[in-house]
């Protein structure tokens, strides 16, 4: 049920407040999917009125947006720790795509966040987005290049586009509709074409990195970016 509205006095408040909602939006995340994931039920599950919920973020996708940079974040926090024993493109790619499978939330959030940019987000909460989103590019880029020898920046936009890319279109390719989900039970020469998310993750990440050893790439756009954050160490040798 609602509650009754009272302001945030002050800012313990108001941030108390923004995390209930990031909290609602994360449990009904593992309900249903983002399509149907509406600013009204997201402020009954916050406990709130739809009007409320609009004093703390601008629109359902700037809900949607904050906690995907977040739980973007979390995975890296817990890459960082598991690839601590990765010494090889396989073993990397592994870490990678089973840190990935276990976070569906993240997993959908990606496959979903080109749309979440190009409807309702400010131009400040654009920015701040596209901000954090290259913050987390660099500390991708790092923690890969930290055991398989640096990238230089054109490698690391080669890097940290596809695997991003990857996660959203492998997970949406991954997630059969009840149609399909009922022909592979139903045809038993079907499910051989029935991918797991693991391990298609897993084979697409280790040809990447496999190419980015063989291949560095070519954007002529970066140059005509202007300064870029430091995502590399060095060239691979």
């Amino acid at each position: 049920m609602t509650q009754h509205f009272q302001r945030a006095r002050n800012e313990k408040q108001r941030a108390s407040r923004r995390e209930a909602i990031l909290a609602a939006a994360a449990a009904l995340l593992d309900q249903v999917p983002v399509s149907e994931l509406t600013l009204t039920e997201l402020a009954k599950r916050a406990g709130l009125a739809k009007s409320n919920v609009l004093r703390y973020f601008e629109s359902r996708e700037g809900v949607l947006l904050e906690l995907y940079d977040r739980e973007y974040q979390a995975w890296l926090d817990q890459l960082s720790d598991q690839l601590q024993t990765a010494t090889d493109i396989e073993a990397v790619a592994a870490t990678v795509a089973a840190t990935v499978a276990d976070r569906p939330r993240l997993c959908q959030l990606a496959a979903n966040v080109s749309a979440l940019v190009e409807h309702n987000p400010s131009g400040e909460a654009a920015a701040a987005y596209k901000k954090s989103a290259l913050a987390n590019a660099s500390r991708l880029a790092e923690l890969i290049g930290a055991r398989l020898g640096g990238y230089s920046v054109e490698a690391t936009v080669a890097l940290v586009g596809a695997v991003n890319l990857g996660i959203g279109g492998l997970w949406s390719a991954t997630r059969p509709s009840p149609g399909m989900a009922l022909a592979y039970e139903t045809h038993p020469e079907l499910p051989q074409l029935r991918h797991d998310l693991g391990i298609a993750l897993h084979e697409y990440v280790a040809t990447i990195l496999t190419g980015l050893a063989h291949r560095e790439p070519r954007f002529p756009f970066v140059g005509s970016l202007g300064p870029l954050p430091t995502w590399s160490r060095t060239d691979p040798a």
